[in-house]
């Protein structure tokens, strides 16, 4: 199963939480790190999804690109529609539409979600409505040091987390359906890491 809704972001779950903090580690810059579990003890497909990367960004940049969530459907794949229907403090009503596509289908998303935001920490989402029969999110940000001291002006990296937990209410290839979620998430993540890179070095460009 292909599916990509960020929020897909967001795409959209659950995990313990926690808050943003400073690491004294430096971790490579490669391809993000991602584990798919599926499993049918209720009696269906359930995919529990985590996922960590780095990224060449402050994290005032990554907050900024998970929190436009009406551009998300500019680079996320398979979504074509991300909306705000409400907002309220740090709470929002987001409406998204996208699709998976599997063997020879293709399959409509259509997702209300609840996001709740804790600004440049986290965000939280879960399922209102739509054909899921489970789906939640969430992402965390860490400010990621390096080794070394940056240099005066030097921009940051933020450390990425995103879990979730899917189970479509639709029809999906169980045989093969991890690998598919797996291969859909990554190209997701790295379209999230290269609109937040490309942010920061526009922003490079700016100074002086």
């Amino acid at each position: 199963m292909r599916f990509s809704l960020l929020c897909s972001l967001l795409a959209l779950l659950w995990i313990t939480g926690g808050k943003a903090g400073a690491q004294a580690v430096d971790l490579p810059q490669s391809q993000p790190d991602i584990d798919v579990v599926m499993n049918r003890a209720k009696g269906y497909p359930l995919f529990e999804v985590t996922a960590k990367m780095t990224v060449n960004a402050d994290v005032a940049r990554s907050w900024k690109v998970l929190t436009d969530y009406n551009r998300l459907a500019e680079f996320v794949p398979n979504l074509s529609r991300s909306q705000v229907s409400s907002s309220e403090g740090n709470e929002r009503i987001v409406t998204q539409n996208g699709f998976a596509r599997f063997l020879f289908i293709r399959q409509p998303i259509d997702l209300v979600l609840h996001v709740a935001e804790q600004p440049m920490q986290a965000i939280d989402i879960r399922l209102v409505s739509g054909n899921m029969r489970e789906y939640q999110a969430r992402w965390e940000l860490q400010t990621q040091q390096a080794q070394q001291p940056q240099q005066p002006g030097g921009d940051g990296r933020t450390r990425i987390s995103y879990a979730g937990i899917i189970a479509p209410d639709f029809y999906v290839p169980t045989l093969f359906g991890a690998a598919l979620m797996k291969s859909d998430l990554r190209n997701m993540l790295n379209a999230v890491k290269a609109e937040m890179e490309k942010g920061q070095d526009a922003e490079k460009e700016k100074r002086p």
